[in-house]
């Protein structure tokens, strides 16, 4: 079986799961995008990153608290920048923790694994094509919602009531996050002419819908 074939039929497994993992998701996009790629790299580095994290989290830390911590280590301690999409290095979990660049949807997509690995409930929507993320609390307490292109910046009770009720708030599963990261790489091959590229990610979605 050739590589491509392999890919084609690993992202076909993932979708026909009931509710596949995000993390096994950017696994597999990560094999799609890299050719040099160890055993155990991508878990290292992203335990690396979550190790620049846990010293400043305590077990009784809220999620509004630990998406302030991410905020400070993430864009002011570590520099992540967010940047509209170039290169797809920018949807590499690799990559994005090496070179700190990404793109909304791709943090939003980090800002989920990282509240996994942090025992935080969360999920990721789109509002008027706007990346939210939001970490939800236990019992009546309100959810905490992170406007990610703000530099994941907490949004205020108006502003996340204005996102709710303005009728286009848009929940995303995680096959719809994979989809819309490969619908991503069209957008960016289709730009730079990488014919080869594109059709192999056309196919991918092709057999996955």
């Amino acid at each position: 079986m050739t590589q491509e074939n392999k890919l084609k039929q690993l992202f076909s497994d993932y979708f026909a799961l009931y509710s596949p993992s995000l993390a096994k998701g950017a696994a597999l996009l990560e094999m799609l995008l890299s050719d040099d790629l160890k055993k155990g790299e991508l878990d290292l580095l992203f335990n690396l990153l979550c190790e620049e994290i846990s010293p400043y989290l305590q077990e009784t830390s809220s999620p509004e608290e630990k998406a302030e911590i991410f905020r400070l280590v993430l864009f002011e301690k570590l520099s992540f920048k967010i940047e509209p999409l170039t290169s797809e290095r920018q949807l590499s979990l690799k990559d994005v923790i090496r070179t700190r660049k990404t793109t909304p949807m791709f943090m939003g997509v980090l800002y989920l694994l990282l509240a996994q690995n942090f025992n935080t409930p969360s999920f990721l929507a789109l509002n008027k094509g706007k990346v939210i993320v939001c970490f939800r609390r236990e019992y009546n307490f309100p959810s905490v919602y992170i406007e990610i292109a703000k530099n994941c910046t907490l949004m205020t009770m108006g502003e996340t009531y204005g996102a709710k009720s303005g009728g286009s708030f848009q929940i995303l599963d995680n096959k719809q996050i994979i989809q819309y990261l490969l619908s991503n790489l069209i957008y960016l091959y289709t730009k730079q002419n990488s014919e080869s590229k594109k059709q192999l990610i056309q196919e991918i979605l092709a057999n996955c819908l």
